[in-house]
């Protein structure tokens, strides 16, 4: 075998091998891991006043969708978590995927303003936070991992304490106003809101 192609075979085969382990590692089934999602609460209070609540589908077994609605329940962004298994663990990951109509108007926006962009970034990184949080059982960062926010709150306790009060206090209001949103809209089923298995991402 040629040199060239020698190192043809490997790069296909390094692709490969990273196309089959791409997604973070869980050391949970599948099954347990879509649970976990459809189950979490978002943190609709940190996204801002266009988004009024969220609704989880599972389209098929191997995909979550979390979907971001705006008032009268439109479409504003979808959370498209895919789960495939590893051994006996899973790999998860989170993409966004927007809306045609939202598309377009954020393609106009992020043109012309770098900032946008820039808010989608952090979209993509609440997303992925939103999902391990869940698949790991514990509360959502609000730092969104960011060292130095986290190497802040280490070294001052009482603020991480402050900042732990105002975002249970927020999430507590924005889960009423969530309820109430959906109530007036929907009537007082308001636990089927929050997940289903339902097929189609805006059913």
């Amino acid at each position: 075998m040629s040199l060239s192609k020698s190192i043809l075979a490997l790069f296909m085969a390094v692709s490969l091998a990273a196309c089959g382990a791409s997604g973070d590692y869980y050391e949970k089934p599948p099954a347990e891991v879509a649970k976990a999602i459809k189950g979490a609460y978002l943190p609709t209070h940190v996204l801002g006043s266009q988004i009024k609540r969220s609704r989880v589908t599972q389209p098929s077994p191997d995909t979550v969708v979390t979907t971001l609605l705006g008032a009268g329940g439109r479409e504003m962004m979808h959370f498209v978590t895919t789960i495939t298994p590893d051994g006996s663990g899973s790999r998860v990951s989170t993409e966004l995927s927007i809306p045609e109509g939202v598309k377009d108007r954020l393609d106009e926006a992020v043109s012309k303003d770098p900032m946008a962009a820039h808010a989608m970034g952090v979209m993509q990184m609440l997303a992925k936070e939103h999902v391990a949080a869940a698949i790991e059982g514990r509360p959502f960062d609000m730092t969104l991992g960011n060292p130095n926010a986290k190497a802040a709150m280490a070294m001052n306790p009482e603020m991480k304490q402050h900042v732990d009060a105002a975002n249970a206090a927020a999430a507590d209001i924005a889960r009423h106003e969530q309820q109430a949103d959906f109530e007036s809209s929907y009537g007082s089923e308001w636990g089927e809101s929050g997940s289903s298995s339902a097929d189609g991402w805006g059913n």
